[in-house]
């Protein structure tokens, strides 16, 4: 996938995406995403931020890029989404296990839900997010 097929599919505010198809079909923007971040150097790394059905904002990692040690994917979507009401009804879905700067931004913008693109897995992090009312699921895609 290129990345003008990406901003087609992926337009913020124009993707409105079926319940049915939505987890795959987000996990295969941040997969392109992540392909992209490695394709400039950057570890890969992809997420999109949604709200119901509907793409917010995605991104990749740009911290190599830009030397910016925050410039990480799911950074990116938080900024793209700007001064929100209704960070509790968003959904963000990321290619990688979140660090302590993702984890601490999703709880202070009290983001609802994180989906986590890889095997089940526990930790301190995990552990943070949980307690401090951010959901959080495991979604081992299989769509290459």
């Amino acid at each position: 996938m290129n990345q003008e097929l990406l901003h087609k599919i992926a337009s913020p505010g124009l993707t409105k995406l079926s319940q049915h198809h939505n987890q795959d079909k987000i996990f295969r923007i941040a997969r392109e995403n992540a392909r992209l971040s490695r394709d400039y150097g950057d570890d890969p790394a992809g997420a999109v931020l949604v709200k119901e059905g509907e793409v917010i904002a995605h991104s990749r990692n740009r911290v190599r890029e830009l030397n910016d040690p925050i410039a990480v994917a799911e950074m990116g979507c938080i900024r793209q989404a700007g001064r929100r009401n209704d960070h509790k009804s968003l959904s963000l879905f990321t290619t990688r296990y979140p660090d302590m700067l993702v984890a601490g931004t999703l709880v202070q913008f009290s983001v609802g839900r994180l989906v986590i693109g890889l095997p089940e897995s526990s930790g301190d992090v995990i552990e943070f997010l949980g307690k401090n009312n951010v959901v959080v699921e495991f979604l081992e895609s299989t769509d290459e």
